[in-house]
C-alpha cells in the first residue's frame, strides 16, 4: 500500500539509547565531497555479514525543479530572469492575495495553481509565461497567439534531487552514516569487522577531512563512564566503613578479594549461559559485589567470635563456619537465587544477562566464600603471628646485647 515507504523493525536493545547501532561520521566543509565520502563509507559498511540496512544524513531530499533557461531566448520573450523565477513561484508556492480573520487570529490567503496542475513534471512544462510585470495575472493560462509562451519554450525544466537540512555537530558540517544490524546481533564484532574492511579498501580521507565513530559504543562508553564516575568515592567510603567496622585492613583486604572474585564469577556464569555482556550486566556485577561482600563479613565476624577459631585453629575454624554461618549465607543466597529466577526463565534478551549475572555469581561466590574466606584469614593470622614473633625476638636480642632482662615465653 506504500510504494514509497521505508520501514525499520529494531529490537528492544540493552544500555543507553543510540539512533542505530553502528555509526561513522565525516566532519569537512564541502558537502559534495561529504556525499562521495558517505558513498563510499556506505558501499563498505554493505560488507559487513550483519548490516541489513544503511542510510546517511545527506542523502538527497525533496526533488526540486531546475528551469535551464537560455537568457537570450528569454529576453527576446520579453522576460528577465527573475520575472521568469517569480512567475513560476507564483504559480507553484503561491501569492499571498489577501487575508481572513478568523476569530482572533489573521490568516493569509494563497493563490496558486491547483494540485493536479503542479504534481506533474509536463504540466509544470506547459505553464505559460506572460512577458512584462503588468500582465502577471495572466500567468498559468493555457497560451495563446497573443498570451505568453511555455515553459518548455525557454530551455530545459528538469527534476534534482536537493538537499533540504545540512547536518551539523559542534559547529561542523558533517555526512553521518548509520549502520542496522540483524536481531540479536552483538554491534562490537560488527563494527570490528567494519573497521577491518575499512582498513584493507585502503580508503583514506583527504586533507581537512575527518572520521569518528558513534553509534553503540560511543554511548556505552559514556554511560559506563558516568557509572564509574562515582564509583572512587563509593569505594573509599565502603573500604572506611568496613576498616572501621573490623578494626583491621588485613581483613578488609580479605573482604574485597572475595568481592573481586564474586565479579569473575558473575561473568563466568554470564559466559556460560551464552548470553551478550551489555550494560544492564555491567549493573547487576555491581550489584553482585555487595552480596559478596554481606557473605564474607558474616564469616570473619563469626571466625572472630570464637576464641580457637580466631587465633587460626583450622577445626575450631570449620566448626564456627558450619555450625554459625552455613545456615544464614546458604538462606540468603538461595532466597536471592530463586528471587531472580522470574526474570531468568521469562525469556528474552533484556532481563536473562542481569539476573544470570547475579543469580550465578551469587552462588558460585557463596561456595567460593565457605572455603577462601577461611583460608586468607588464617594466612593473615600466621602471617601477623610470624611477624609478632620476629619482633620479640628481634626485641630480645637488643635487649640482650644491652645486658637487660630478656623475655622468658
Amino acid at each position: 500500500e506504500f510504494p514509497g515507504s521505508q520501514l525499520l523493525i529494531r529490537k528492544l536493545e540493552q544500555g543507553p539509547p543510540f539512533d542505530a547501532p553502528i555509526e561513522i561520521r565525516i566532519y569537512g566543509p564541502d558537502l559534495k565531497r561529504l556525499r562521495e565520502l558517505g558513498n563510499e563509507i556506505k558501499r563498505i559498511l554493505f560488507t559487513v555479514p550483519q548490516v541489513t540496512h544503511v542510510r546517511t544524513t545527506l542523502d538527497a531530499g525533496e526533488p526540486k525543479i531546475v528551469v535551464d533557461a537560455d537568457e537570450d531566448q528569454a529576453r527576446l520573450a520579453g522576460l528577465s530572469l527573475s520575472q521568469l523565477a517569480s512567475q513560476l513561484s507564483d504559480a507553484l508556492d503561491g501569492r499571498v492575495g489577501g487575508s481572513v480573520l478568523e476569530a482572533t487570529e489573521q490568516l493569509p490567503v494563497v493563490v496558486r495553481l491547483s494540485q493536479d496542475r503542479r504534481s506533474a513534471l509536463d504540466e509544470v512544462r506547459a505553464l505559460t509565461l506572460v512577458p512584462g510585470p503588468n500582465r502577471v495575472d495572466r500567468a498559468a493560462e493555457p497560451p495563446t497567439d497573443t498570451i505568453g509562451l511555455p515553459v518548455a519554450a525557454l530551455g530545459e525544466v528538469s527534476v534534482v534531487p536537493a538537499i533540504t537540512s545540512i547536518p551539523h555537530r559542534d559547529g561542523q558540517r558533517l555526512q553521518e552514516i548509520k549502520g542496522y544490524l540483524y536481531g540479536g546481533v552483538l554491534p562490537a564484532p560488527a563494527l570490528a569487522t567494519f573497521r577491518e574492511n575499512l582498513t584493507t579498501s585502503g580508503f583514506e580521507l583527504p586533507p581537512g577531512y575527518r572520521l569518528e565513530f558513534g553509534g553503540e559504543s560511543e554511548k556505552r562508553g559514556n554511560a559506563v563512564g558516568n557509572l564509574l564516575s562515582s564509583v572512587a568515592l563509593l569505594l573509599v567510603l565502603m573500604i572506611a566503613t568496613v576498616v572501621l567496622s573490623f578494626n583491621s585492613f588485613r581483613q578488609a583486604g580479605i573482604i574485597f578479594l572475595a568481592a573481586f572474585q564474586a565479579m569473575g564469577l558473575g561473568l563466568l556464569s554470564l559466559t556460560i549461559s551464552g548470553y551478550p555482556l551489555g550494560f544492564v550486566v555491567i549493573v547487576g556485577v555491581m550489584g553482585l559485589v555487595g552480596l559478596a561482600i554481606n557473605a564474607t563479613i558474616v564469616i570473619i565476624a563469626a571466625i572472630k567470635d570464637d576464641k580457637d577459631a580466631r587465633h587460626g585453629d583450622p577445626i575450631a575454624m570449620r566448626r564456627v563456619i558450619i555450625r554459625d554461618t552455613s545456615r544464614h549465607i546458604l538462606s540468603t543466597t538461595i532466597t536471592t537465587v530463586g528471587g531472580f529466577m522470574p526474570l531468568l526463565l521469562g525469556g528474552g534478551s533484556f532481563w536473562p544477562p542481569f539476573a544470570v549475572a547475579i543469580a550465578g555469581g551469587t552462588a558460585l561466590a557463596t561456595i567460593v566464600s565457605f572455603y577462601f574466606t577461611p583460608a586468607a584469614y588464617r594466612l593473615v593470622m600466621q602471617w601477623k603471628h610470624g611477624q609478632a614473633d620476629r619482633s620479640e625476638v628481634n626485641s630480645d636480642q637488643a635487649n640482650q646485647d644491652q645486658g637487660l632482662p630478656v623475655s622468658t615465653a
